[in-house]
């Protein structure tokens, strides 16, 4: 191995308001400190508030210059595809390419179904998000699964180079 890289996952919520810390402040330091990478969760609902995902990564990475921010772990599957394809190509855009792209299909039951999707089908519209996404965020029209008008979608602008996309395994 020749390099080494490390990175920090954003305060949440609770955090920055006990310490008046933004998600921008938090950015900013962590790339003054020398950091290679700032990080956070996708969740819509885990017991207590939490912020929108690409929502932190576009305010980071318009604070930030150098280090690369990455979502850990980003649930395509709890979204539609076509707007999931969309967040991930605009954050990519914003960052300057600076997206590392951690996919999973994580989260329990009470997550799912506060996004109306049953927890049962996370697999299933994980793998149909793994197949499509890479080809959505190439900027190829594709037909969507599980929509009432079987017509070719190009919601992301293709970007300028492909970033890599790293799994993370569900229980």
């Amino acid at each position: 191995m020749t390099s080494f890289e490390i990175g920090v996952i954003l305060p949440g919520i609770a955090v920055q308001r006990r310490d008046g810390l933004t998600p921008a402040q938090a950015a900013a330091h962590a790339e003054a400190a020398g950091l290679d990478g700032v990080w956070h969760g996708d969740h819509l609902a885990v017991g207590g508030p939490v912020l929108d995902a690409p929502i932190v990564l576009a305010t980071a990475a318009a604070a930030t210059s150098r280090v690369r921010i990455g979502t850990s772990v980003f649930i395509p599957a709890i979204r539609p595809l076509a707007w999931a394809a969309k967040q991930v190509a605009t954050l990519q855009y914003v960052s300057g390419e600076r997206l590392v792209l951690g996919v999973g299909s994580g989260g329990g039951p009470a997550q799912w179904a506060a996004a109306g999707v049953p927890y049962e089908e996370r697999g299933r519209r994980t793998d149909a998000a793994l197949e499509l996404l890479p080809r959505l965020l190439a900027g190829e029209a594709v037909v969507l699964p599980d929509t009432a008008v079987q017509q070719p979608v190009r919601p992301a602008p293709a970007p300028d180079t492909r970033q890599p996309v790293r799994l993370a395994p569900a229980p």
